[in-house]
């Protein structure tokens, strides 16, 4: 029966994800007014981007490392 599940939940993760985000989007909506949940999700995302800037920077300069030193070899 647990197979059973990862393999439903495999199949439809996209769809799951987004409908719990929509779900999550529309109680805020409702609780705090749409300014308000306006102002809510871009604090989100602000704090997403800043707590990621360090996987970010290392991305960054192992794809300026690959760039720079796959031309002189």
């Amino acid at each position: 029966m647990n197979s059973d599940n990862n393999q439903f939940f495999d199949m439809h993760k996209e769809k799951i994800i987004g409908g719990i985000i929509g779900l999550i989007l529309a109680l805020l909506f409702v609780i705090f007014g749409l300014w308000n949940a306006i102002f809510i999700i871009a604090f989100v995302l602000i704090g997403i981007f800043l707590g990621s800037r360090e996987e970010l920077r290392n991305e960054l300069q192992n794809l300026f490392n690959r760039l720079w030193y796959g031309r002189e070899r």
